[in-house]
């Protein structure tokens, strides 16, 4: 068997993020697979294949398998194809470690076109290229109610062991968290929540190099996405119902949004019984906020304005306490309200904002 104890000590001195994590994860021979693979606090590996790599190279597998830990990513596979989200956390991975200087092993998984997408994002794309439809795509909590006392107890070491290597004094540790959100202040889940009303609308941009696989085999040439772009409408409730307190949440919310992707347009609608501003914010711009207010709260002048703009949004996020009036009819587009508590509302979804005990 292959000694690992030098790698491990030399990524907890100069990479103390993947070396707290790595330095407890079990080396697997397996000389069934043919590089490496990670499984729940393992790391499997072919002999042959990580005898004929060099040290920067194993210590790229070792980083590879920190990161699938670190990342959950066994547990946020909910019904999704095993294979195929497999396949989607290692270009996650893959792409970052590359893009951060690391040198990678031959026979990985791997291509740029993926760079700052979540193992998520990824796997929606590879579904439409792979499959005929998309398997059930629910959150991987529904498959945590028939875990054993041991599998907890494991699965909370495993999280608390990540939430160290996050304090250590790694730069990387910073830029990783910033990508994956592990050390966000937001108490939503967007990438989640916006995959999944916005979907097909995600994706801004086509080209055929490299073209779609979906029907390569039939001589198919069907254009693939190269770029993936958010274009959101959002509106702040500043009306005086609203405090301080809770108008922070919501800009926290909006910059966790802006965060996790890099690429967008939005605009921001800032209203209380009236319009108190709208700016268009586009590709990565900081956003500025003039929040001005203070009043009563008319809903009806946001979708006023909006049902005024030549090219009508797929999506409108309005953080609100929802105490207002409502426009009598459901506009054409998705609506989802963001709230500090659960409220009834006439249309739309409404998402809760948990405060930090869940």
């Amino acid at each position: 068997m292959i000694d690992f104890s030098p790698i491990k000590a030399k990524l907890l001195i100069d990479y103390p993020f993947f070396g707290t994590i790595a330095s407890g994860m079990e080396m697997v021979l397996n000389d069934n697979i043919e590089s490496f693979a990670t499984r729940e606090n393992k790391i499997e590996y072919r002999e042959a294949y990580i005898e004929s790599l060099s040290s920067d190279e194993r210590l790229f597998v070792l980083c590879n398998g920190a990161l699938h830990e670190a990342l959950s990513h066994t547990l946020r596979r909910g019904n999704r194809s095993p294979w195929l989200w497999e396949m989607a956390c290692d270009y996650a991975i893959n792409t970052l470690l590359i893009d951060n200087g690391f040198t990678a092993p031959p026979k990985i998984t791997y291509d740029k076109r993926f760079g700052n997408l979540s193992t998520e994002e990824i796997y929606a794309e590879l579904a439409l290229e792979f499959l005929d439809q998309e398997q059930n795509d629910r959150d991987s909590d529904d498959r945590r109610d028939g875990e054993s006392a041991d599998e907890k107890l494991s699965r909370a070491q495993r999280e608390r062991r990540t939430h160290e290597a996050m304090e250590k004094d790694d730069p990387l540790s910073e830029a990783f968290s910033r990508q994956f959100g592990l050390r966000s202040k937001s108490r939503i889940d967007w990438r989640s929540e916006l995959r999944d009303c916005i979907g097909g609308h995600y994706i801004s941009d086509y080209t055929l190099i490299p073209p779609s696989k979906k029907l390569l085999y039939e001589g198919i040439y069907l254009p693939g996405s190269s770029s993936r772009h958010l274009e959101l409408a959002i509106a702040l409730d500043s009306s005086g119902s609203v405090d301080e307190v809770l108008l922070s949440q919501f800009i926290v919310e909006v910059e966790s949004i802006t965060e996790l992707f890099g690429s967008y347009s939005i605009d921001l609608i800032v209203c209380d019984d009236r319009i108190r501003s709208h700016t268009r914010f586009e590709n990565g711009e900081s956003i500025e906020y003039a929040l001005n207010g203070g009043g009563g709260t008319d809903f009806r002048v946001v979708f006023e304005l909006i049902e005024s703009w030549m090219q009508r949004p797929k999506v409108l996020l309005y953080f609100t306490d929802l105490d207002g009036k409502f426009p009598l009819y459901e506009p054409p587009y998705e609506v989802l309200w963001i709230v500090p508590q659960r409220v009834d509302a006439p249309f739309g979804r409404v998402i809760e904002l948990k405060d930090d005990n869940g």
